[in-house]
């Protein structure tokens, strides 16, 4: 039954590369070449450079630690499929295109798309609004893609939502030579940001009630709630003399005052 499985999901994606190529496809997809790198050609997130496929014969193989790839005489791709597209419990490719739920030890390497402070979440894709990575504990980064085009990924409710306007749809090209070597807050969750490395781009998370400013390069606290806060010290403790105070302001926007606690008082969780 698997292997009839198998078999369909590869005549499936062989009739869709004959299809008229929609717009939505020509959206540049993050890949690893060195560690992780924005292309448009290829999807594999995971693979180092001694497991990455190449097409050696015909046939049907491996084109990644979690794509299956059809090679012709010319030792040339002609068509590929993530093993994930056809079996979501299955989502690795062994041995000759098999895929299984058992994943290759050499493609057990760490995503630069999974921050360091988080695991068991996903995240965007910088080069896809309509993919997204699941990290897991390891930093290994498993790609999903969007059901239809009409969906672009939502970290904040961690799913697939309509995309109404164009402006929905946050992507950067670190390829470009104007884009590298610069960081980028993810606008549609300013607590994430991205570095565009000369090799890809790197992902990064705030800490909680913290938003990247692009501008001092840094997380900064940002009321998203009315309330008092703690303000870090930078030793991993807190201020004991002062807090945050959020407060309500128009269009459901809040104002941050930073103000001292009444002599004598310390600052303790949320309150002097």
């Amino acid at each position: 039954m698997g292997a009839v499985v198998w078999i369909l999901g590869l005549c499936c994606v062989i009739a869709t590369g004959l299809q008229t190529i929609r717009a939505d496809d020509s959206l540049p997809i993050v890949v690893r070449l060195h560690r992780t790198v924005v292309d448009n050609t290829n999807t594999n997130l995971n693979d180092s450079d001694e497991s990455k496929k190449e097409c050696k014969a015909r046939g049907i193989t491996c084109g990644s630690c979690t794509s299956v790839m059809l090679c012709n005489h010319e030792n040339k791709m002609v068509a590929s499929y993530e093993c994930s597209s056809v079996d979501a419990q299955r989502p690795y490719c062994v041995g000759n295109g098999m895929c299984t739920n058992i994943m290759d030890a050499q493609c057990n390497t760490p995503s630069e798309l999974c921050p360091p402070e988080q695991s068991y979440a996903f995240y965007p894709v910088p080069g896809n609004c309509s993919e997204s990575v699941y990290c897991n504990d390891k930093k290994f980064a498993m790609k999903q893609s969007a059901p239809s085009s009409s969906y672009v990924f939502n970290s904040l409710v961690q799913s697939w939502t309509l995309r109404k306007t164009t402006a929905d749809c946050f992507q950067i090209n670190c390829l470009s030579s104007t884009m590298q070597n610069k960081f980028y807050v993810y606008k549609p969750n300013p607590r994430l940001y991205f570095y565009c490395a000369t090799f890809g781009p790197m992902t990064f998370e705030c800490s909680e009630n913290e938003e990247f400013n692009e501008t001092k390069r840094r997380c900064e606290f940002a009321c998203k709630k009315e309330g008092k806060f703690a303000i870090p010290d930078g030793n991993g403790g807190s201020q004991t003399d002062r807090y945050y105070l959020c407060l309500a302001g128009l269009n459901g926007s809040y104002q941050l005052f930073e103000t001292p606690c009444p002599t004598g008082l310390t600052f303790q969780t949320d309150d002097c």
